[in-house]
């Protein structure tokens, strides 16, 4: 199965979602009837809601920014919307291969970058790395700095 869970949320790119298992397929499929054709990247499904989450550049930002987020509570049909484009310090997305296919093109580039931090120590304590000044303080801490999908030293 593809995705990335965290906690009771499964996080999915829009390209992956035909290998989701039916049932949350259609629970994504309520989501979209709700709010209609809004720009997502991302979806993050839960039991009784859905997140269609649009993200920078997801294919060419190693770590993209999340720019817009829409949540859909399917038992009420509530919806309610963010707007993240032009925040100085926005959350961003970490292990992205987590949420394509294994035969995405780039699916083994990006999970090679997440190795190399991963045994630099920059993912310990993930809950406090998900905004950017954050993340880039880890990675200046272990002395790198990513360019594209390559760690350079600092």
């Amino acid at each position: 199965m593809v995705g990335k869970r965290v906690r009771d949320a499964l996080y999915v790119h829009r390209a992956a979602v035909d290998g989701l298992k039916p049932e949350l397929r259609e629970l994504l499929a309520a989501a979209s009837q709700i709010v209609g054709d809004r720009p997502w990247n991302v979806a993050r499904i839960e039991p009784q809601a859905v997140g269609l989450l649009l993200y920078e550049e997801f294919d060419a930002a190693a770590f993209p920014a999340l720019i817009a987020s829409t949540r859909i509570d399917l038992a009420s049909g509530a919806v309610s919307s963010r707007n993240f484009k032009g925040s100085a310090n926005p959350l961003i997305l970490h292990r992205k291969e987590q949420l394509v296919s294994a035969e995405h093109p780039e699916a083994a580039l990006w999970a090679e970058l997440t190795a190399e931090l991963e045994a630099l120590g920059c993912f310990r304590d993930p809950h406090l790395i998900g905004r950017r000044r954050a993340w880039e303080a880890r990675l200046a801490a272990a002395g790198v700095r990513v360019e594209g999908h390559a760690l350079c030293p600092i």
